[in-house]
């Protein structure tokens, strides 16, 4: 397939680290368009010839989704190649047509061990992997390729860097040669494939953030470390489609892009996490494709935990990782083995700096997370935030620095009790520790609430003892019924009986990511019930005592790794529409419960 090479080159960040464009300056030399679904070949190429184009799929993967691509046709720039490109996407039989942007790989090349890794003693990597190396995990690194196999073609010939020996790959994709050897000629793309996962405890080189993760290297950089969008999203999608639970882009450009966003929000709905550099042009808001939904944009430190001269930051910043400052000492990038500077046969550990180097530990430890059971993208993202060492600079650091050790941990809480439920060593369907937390928080919030609604005729004891079952029912579910051996009894009936109501979801549909997810962590069945029941004196007693309940669990869940599905964005919304609700139940409990 024929490539067009970008006229006004940008200087490419990861060798020499110039200056690099806006997205008004965003030069482009193609132009995509997505044809409409079920459209005849017939039909494209006369669309092809009205408009003197020469239409093309961008690869083999294309014809599926109608990704065709041509080059800007002369004599097109200016306000005349927007008036084209409109006209185009007005076509009844076209989608819409967009510039095929050039993409670059972001990071500043410069050199041996371990104990020269201070970046992976910031995110305290040794305590992590006390739990999780990223088994079961797949990352795939979308980049200038991986020196990943020793192999030779008709464009040269490529080796298998050595500390990557032991590291594990599965099938890739070459989308610049359009072949299935995603080889690395430029060496950006092996650097930031070490960081995620170089060979360990394997007496030479360096470490890997996720070590025993597997690769998915697909190439979409060429030797120069550039590439177009149809390319890189083709590459996502190729990602989500073949098991990836990672992806990686340390790449970037000013350019925004549909195609591209939607790929993203494609390989999300997928269940991928989708982790992607700031960007290196020392300016606030993240660079796209970080500043898309669904993306988590990095920012880079140095060794001193403040950030990189280099970095992006603001509008979509969402978290912070080292990716080095070679400005004072050359040792203070990050170190990986690598190929030569487009020498594939060759290999050296070099220092790198940029944020393409920070992103690449994010998602090594989104692996980690993987590997310790939480693949849900929102709950990993959510975890890795949560789980950061706070900065003060929120525009800068996101949530703050990257800690490995703390996510980890964090995501075996969260699965913990799966995990225990599976082997039977659980008493509840969400772990007999939380159960008590739930429960006290329950007792609590029953005690304040006859505090607050204290009535002169007094309750009687038949309501007190049906407001206390449902409050205990709605806040921890009786959770100790899976501790009791009751012959004859289904598993199931008791997983249903140990739940709460906010957990129902996992106990009937078996996964906390269903529909009713929102609804059961919300003040929806207690507004129900006390407007269906607040006219008869035992039936609001149930009304109420849910109230209190769901009240107590949505307020602990306030403080805790709770996740509401379908809430989109940080974590912080998800806090938000907990604390919201859990006030409006127990405002509502206690007006209802003065109530006559």
């Amino acid at each position: 397939m024929n490539r067009y090479i970008l006229i006004a080159w940008l200087m490419l960040a990861a060798c020499f680290g110039g200056a690099q464009m806006t997205s008004a300056e965003q030069p482009y030399s193609e132009i995509i368009v997505n044809i409409e679904n079920g459209v005849a070949q017939d039909a494209i190429q006369k669309i092809a010839g009205m408009y003197g184009i020469s239409l093309e799929y961008n690869s083999i993967f294309s014809k599926e989704e109608g990704v065709m691509r041509f080059p800007v046709p002369a004599g097109k720039t200016g306000a005349a190649l927007t008036q084209f490109l409109q006209l185009l996407t007005d076509d009844a039989l076209i989608e819409y047509a967009e510039p095929n942007y050039l993409y670059e790989a972001y990071g500043k090349p410069n050199d041996p061990m371990y104990d020269k890794q201070w970046n992976m003693q910031m995110i305290q990597i040794e305590d992590a992997w006390k739990h999780a190396e990223g088994d079961g995990a797949v990352v795939a690194v979308i980049d200038t390729g991986v020196a990943s196999e020793d192999y030779k073609d008709s464009k040269g010939q490529y080796h298998r860097v050595p500390d990557l020996a032991q590291t594990k790959f599965v099938k890739g994709y070459d989308f610049v040669d359009d072949d299935e050897h995603a080889n690395d000629d430029n060496g950006h793309g092996t650097h930031v494939a070490g960081t995620i996962a170089q060979s360990t405890n394997n007496k030479i080189g360096v470490v890997g953030v996720a070590p025993k993760a597997k690769i998915m290297p697909l190439r979409v950089l060429n030797k120069q470390g550039y590439g177009n969008i149809a390319d890189i999203a083709e590459a996502i999608r190729f990602a989500a489609d073949h098991g990836a639970n990672v992806i990686n882009m340390s790449l970037g450009g000013g350019g925004e892009s549909k195609l591209m966003k939607d790929a993203v929000a494609y390989a999300h709905k997928k269940g991928v996490t989708v982790v992607c550099a700031a960007g290196n042009e020392r300016r606030s808001g993240v660079s796209y494709p970080a500043a898309y939904p669904f993306a988590i944009g990095v920012s880079s430190v140095g060794p001193t935990g403040e950030l990189a001269p280099y970095s992006n930051y603001g509008s979509g910043t969402d978290i912070a990782a080292p990716g080095g400052d070679t400005s004072a000492n050359r040792e203070h990038g990050i170190l990986q083995n690598t190929i030569g500077r487009m020498k594939p046969t060759e290999d050296s550990y070099e220092f790198f700096q940029g944020t393409s180097m920070a992103s690449p530990h994010v998602a090594g430890v989104a692996a980690l997370i993987v590997s310790a059971g939480v693949k849900d993208p929102d709950v990993v993202e959510k975890i890795l935030l949560s789980s950061a060492t706070k900065k003060d600079n929120v525009s800068k650091y996101g949530a703050g620095i990257l800690n490995a050790a703390a996510s980890v941990k964090a995501a075996i809480s969260e699965t913990g009790a799966n995990a225990a439920l599976a082997s039977g060593s659980d008493a509840t369907i969400f772990g007999i520790k939380n159960s008590i937390l739930y429960f006290l928080a329950g007792v609590g919030f029953a005690i304040y609430y006859f505090k607050l609604a204290k009535r002169s005729d007094g309750y009687g004891p038949l309501f007190s003892f049906l407001f206390s079952l449902a409050m205990f029912l709605a806040s921890s579910g009786v959770f100790f019924v899976e501790m009791l051996n009751i012959p004859g009894m289904p598993r199931s009936v008791l997983h249903l009986l140990s739940s709460p109501l906010p957990h129902l979801d996992q106990a009937l549909l078996g996964s906390f990511t269903t529909i009713l997810n929102p609804l059961l962590h919300s003040a929806l069945i207690p507004i129900a019930l006390v407007v269906a029941f607040h006219h008869t004196k035992f039936a609001k007693a149930i009304a109420v005592g849910v109230a209190v309940g769901m009240a107590a669990h949505l307020a602990v869940d306030v403080f805790s790794l709770a996740n509401v599905s379908f809430i989109p964005g940080s974590f912080l919304l998800d806090k938000a529409w907990l604390l919201i609700n859990a006030a409006i139940c127990f405002v509502m409990a206690v007006l209802t419960g003065k109530a006559s």
